[in-house]
């Protein structure tokens, strides 16, 4: 951190009537200000702080000092600049340097006789706190509405009309992030100078909104520029911003009263305030852009700082292909908050061994919604290549103890030691998400598996580690039990493929998982992956379909993955509570007439099975010798959820009942997402002229058998299903389906192949022909 500590100032000559000086200290463009002092000789003794981060001084590092008269009498209130080198600093980090009787500079850069006084150092965590100070950190919205932005080339703003004008301000609400509550049901109330507006209702702790308001002014400038914004900010400071605009900012949000129990969300608005003839800045990006690299939070001054760290172990990875015949030399890139921090480079292996602790100190509540992570090709005097990219959803692996009324407190960032798998190559299409949803990764990686990561996460608020970068070779024995493999076998059965467009080549389709089944991959053996060669033939109305008829292609392979079924077990229980409840939602809304007597009907038995399966146990994870800690603590997270809805369930009256049920499936979502399932999904590609042209994506999850009994199973294991291809992002035609594929699949360990009787549902018969 850089300190400023302003001592005193001089005005020479002196100033009548007497002025109310204040200083201004610039430093990266972030401003710092001074109260306002009395008289021609004012002594404040202010400390003013800059966060430095991960971007130390330079020797062109300055700060630039402006000394100003607050007087509303004076027409030009700019008194005097100097700029200050920071190089002494960057030489001797521990020195402080005392700056005493500095003479200023007017508008031609002339000196003047009015002189400031004050010290300059840096500081480190520990001097922090030895100085017990909480206050230190960020940026007051309220300290921003108190200053008037003023460049170095400082002009005197013109005197202000006293003729009524018309002013336009316009308020923009896009979301909100890691709001802290119970089973939230968020708004947010927009109050421009006197006239309040609210957006719709939202749910959970980190609401969408993307909603815009407007209020015209017809008033003397002066009377204006005094009114005031739901933020607490005049719009007289937003009216001299760049543009007249604050654009996406995030503001820190505080209870009102009780301002020192920290930060409890944010909030990112865009604000303006025009005039006649101004035009509002053009936001090009788009309103669910997830850009998090470059956050500027407002906060008060008044909030305490709640900072942790977060501690990565890096053990090891696998599979890391890039190209064929061709070594990569690896290095993994944590990435958060445009904060970076890398392993080293292990040479010439696919299969490196790290054993790293990466350290990323981060503020409380954490305002980035994910962690990446990148996995480099460095070669020696080449370019560096991406091999794969992974994300960590923060609402996965942590939680704000907003899910559970009054039992639950939460946990902090957590995970593994487990795998995390990555991707690469080509891209799903994008898809804007269902409101609510975290953010998918299909939007930030490839559709290509590209290897995995082994690791862990751990969050320390303490203390702070000595280093950013250690060394676990000491540690890795205490992990190795969560890397013991075991013998998997996937099993489909092709039964029709339909609905295509004219492909001229023979076709077929591939079946991976992981590195298993590709059969471009020449690393691993040869398997049964892949259907025989077929033409297309037209139906004779629109579209095409592959003659397989009564020779339905079946493919087979056999891969190593980590035992989960103690998780997947967990998780497909809670996607079978999920879609009964669902399912009985999708008939109550399909009852329009509120007389008619089948809705009290339908409502009895969505409470009733409600209840039936929010009763079935999920399988205990305390004594579970692999689970981590995310297990335990999502375990009872989602145990406590399905104890207080059965209990809502039996109590509940049937008013608002679709609004209410509706409240039930955004919480039973919430909990759903299973960061910790390594095995990578099943990709049935399309596959033309030796090139993948379409694909279909199915979670693992979903057609792994459980031998604890069909509860326990996939929705999808052992049963006919549907699969509608896609294209990779930016090929193929516009607006279609390359195929409608159906087919059967299995995936399970080898010891349990006894209950592998696919079809068991009857045969498929399909016409190919259809006559109109």
């Amino acid at each position: 951190m850089l300190r400023v500590i302003v001592k005193s100032a001089t005005i020479n000559p002196p100033l009548s009537p007497p002025p109310r000086p204040c200083v201004s200290v610039y430093f990266r463009d972030v401003k710092k200000k001074t109260t306002e002092g009395e008289g021609n000789n004012p002594t404040w003794n202010e400390t003013l702080i800059w966060h430095l981060w991960d971007q130390p001084l330079q020797d062109d590092s300055f700060l630039q000092v402006i000394l100003q008269d607050l007087c509303s009498e004076k027409k030009g209130r700019f008194i005097g600049l100097v700029t200050i080198l920071l190089k002494p600093l960057v030489i001797k980090p521990r020195k402080v340097l005392f700056v005493k009787d500095l003479t200023l500079l007017n508008h031609s850069m002339k000196p003047t006789h009015c002189t400031i006084t004050l010290n300059v150092a840096q500081m480190t965590s520990q001097d922090i706190e030895k100085t017990g100070d909480g206050d230190l950190l960020g940026v007051t919205a309220l300290e921003a509405a108190r200053q008037k932005q003023m460049a170095p080339s400082y002009v005197a703003h013109k005197e202000l009309s006293s003729k009524p004008q018309h002013f336009q301000v316009q308020v923009k609400v896009f979301e909100a992030r890691q709001l802290m509550g119970n089973n939230l049901k968020p708004l947010v109330k927009v109050v421009i100078g006197g006239h309040q507006n609210h957006t719709r209702t939202k749910m959970g702790s980190n609401p969408f909104f993307n909603e815009i308001f407007f209020q015209n002014f017809y008033e003397i400038p002066a009377k204006f520029f005094d009114y005031s914004i739901l933020i607490q900010t005049d719009i007289g400071f937003i009216y001299n911003s760049p543009d007249h605009a604050l654009q996406r900012k995030w503001l820190g949000l505080c209870q009102p009263n009780e301002p020192h129990s920290g930060v409890r969300g944010y909030l990112k608005v865009t604000i303006c305030a025009l005039g006649v003839g101004d035009q509002a800045p053009v936001d090009q990006k788009l309103p669910y852009d997830v850009d998090d690299t470059k956050i500027h939070i407002l906060k008060s001054t008044i909030v305490p700082v709640n900072l942790a760290y977060l501690q990565f172990f890096i053990y090891c990875a696998e599979d890391l292909h890039l190209k064929k015949h061709h070594l990569v030399s690896p290095m993994l890139e944590v990435e958060l908050i445009g904060e970076k921090l890398k392993t080293q480079v292990k040479t010439q292996t696919e299969n490196p061994i790290w054993n790293e602790i990466l350290t990323l100190q981060i503020q409380l509540p954490c305002l980035s919604s994910y962690i990446k992570f990148r996995v480099w090709d460095c070669p020696k005097g080449k370019f560096w290549s991406e091999i794969g990219t992974v994300s960590l959803i923060l609402n996965q692996i942590s939680s704000t103890g907003a899910e559970i009324e009054g039992m639950y407190s939460g946990f902090l960032p957590c995970f593994g030691p487990s795998f995390l798998t990555l991707h690469g190559g080509k891209k799903a299409p994008f898809q804007i998400q269902e409101e609510g949803a975290s953010i998918p990764s299909s939007v930030k990686d490839g559709l290509e598996y590209r290897g995995r990561i082994f690791l862990e996460l751990v969050t320390n608020t303490k203390s702070q580690p000595d280093t950013r970068i250690n060394d676990l070779s000491q540690e890795v024995t205490s992990v190795e039990r969560h890397m013991n493999r075991q013998k998997y076998g996937l099993c489909i059965i092709f039964l029709s493929c339909t609905m295509m467009p004219n492909f001229k080549d023979l076709i077929q389709f591939e079946v991976s998982i992981g590195h298993y089944g590709n059969k471009m991959d020449q690393n691993y053996k040869p398997l049964v992956s892949t259907t025989q060669y077929s033409p297309v033939i037209y139906d004779g109305n629109v579209y095409n379909y592959v003659p397989w008829y009564n020779t339905k292609p079946v493919v087979a392979l056999t891969s190593y993955w980590e035992g989960v079924s103690f998780r997947v077990d967990c998780l497909n229980l809670l996607h079978f509570t999920r879609d009964r409840l669902k399912a009985n939602l999708d008939t109550l809304k399909s009852i329009r007439n509120p007389r008619d007597p089948a809705l009290l009907s339908q409502w009895r038995k969505l409470l009733r099975e409600l209840v039936e399966d929010c009763k079935h146990p999920l399988p205990c994870m305390i004594d579970q010798p692999n689970a981590t800690e995310l297990d335990r603590e999502r375990w009872q997270l989602r145990c406590h959820l399905l104890k207080e809805l059965a209990q809502k369930a039996k109590e509940v009256q049937p008013r608002d009942m679709v609004a209410t049920v509706e409240g039930w499936l955004y919480r039973l979502n919430a909990v759903l997402p299973e960061p910790q399932v390594s095995i990578p999904d099943v990709m049935i590609w399309l596959m033309a002229k030796e090139q993948r042209v379409a694909y279909a994506l199915v979670p693992a999850h979903a057609v792994l058998f459980s031998p604890t009994g069909p509860l326990h199973c996939g929705k999808l294991c052992g049963k006919i299903q549907t699969l509608l291809l896609q294209y990779p992002e930016g090929e193929g035609p516009k607006d279609s389906l390359p195929a409608h594929l159906r087919v059967c699949m299995w995936l399970g360990d080898v010891t349990d192949s006894w209950d592998l009787q696919l079809l068991r549902e009857g045969e498929v018969v399909v016409y190919a022909e259809t006559v109109i």
